[in-house]
């Protein structure tokens, strides 16, 4: 009995989301309500939580910068190209994926056309 008491307490524990996690998640439930900034306000959150955390790991860094995409997707939304285009290079810089390069383009294509 005492196994599967270890076991479920085992799975529960690395089952947890982490604080930046949850705000993450809250960001984006904000932004899909066009509550942007509130969503800002959480995504912000999550990028405190994760710049302060001494613990960093590959997931730790994908997720950092998924923040900053999200902030930037956010920021353009709004309009605010100049915010958009600094959380998008942050974005890019910690992870060179395709989507992140994509969206610096998109925001520097419109910066540039104002």
């Amino acid at each position: 009995m005492k196994k599967y008491v270890y076991l479920i307490l085992t799975c529960l524990f690395f089952s947890c989301k982490s604080d930046a996690e949850l705000s993450m998640e809250r960001g984006i439930k904000y932004f899909d309500w066009g509550k942007y900034d509130q969503a800002i306000l959480e995504f912000n959150k999550a990028k405190y939580l994760q710049l302060v955390d001494e613990k960093q790991s590959y997931d730790d860094l994908k997720l950092l910068a998924q923040t900053h995409y999200n902030l930037a997707i956010t920021y353009a939304k709004l309009g605010n190209l100049t915010k958009a285009d600094s959380e998008a290079q942050r974005a890019f810089t910690l992870i060179p994926k395709q989507e992140y390069q994509e969206l610096l383009t998109l925001i520097t294509g419109q910066i540039q056309s104002q």
